[in-house]
């Protein structure tokens, strides 16, 4: 019975999980190329607030499809960095008026 819960789950792991990973890896990587290199700057020193600050001027500018493209270029750093900036980014929001992230 153990033995047939860890090949299941194996299975899983390496036909839905491994592929999307995969996927959200190229399409960060994708991103990150696209964006100009002040952004990548910020990005690879990890300038949290500097970033948040664009992602709110953009979005007040309505600029949506560019915080998007930032957005997943900011994953390539990992889920940590950019959850820090997520919250920020929130903060800043609120203080702009925006409102509050709707899947934060």
């Amino acid at each position: 019975m153990v033995i047939a819960i860890i090949i299941i789950a194996v299975l899983v792991y390496f036909i839905f999980i491994k592929p999307f990973l995969r996927e959200r890896e190229a399409v960060a990587n994708a991103s990150y190329l696209s964006v100009p290199d002040e952004v990548k700057y910020l990005i690879a020193n990890e300038k949290v607030i500097e970033l948040s600050e664009l992602l709110v001027e953009l979005e007040l500018e309505k600029e949506y499809s560019t915080v998007r493209l930032i957005l997943d270029a900011i994953e390539v750093k990992g889920f940590s960095f950019s959850r820090r900036v997520d919250k920020v980014r929130n903060e800043m929001r609120i203080e702009a008026g925006l409102g509050p992230l709707k899947n934060f």
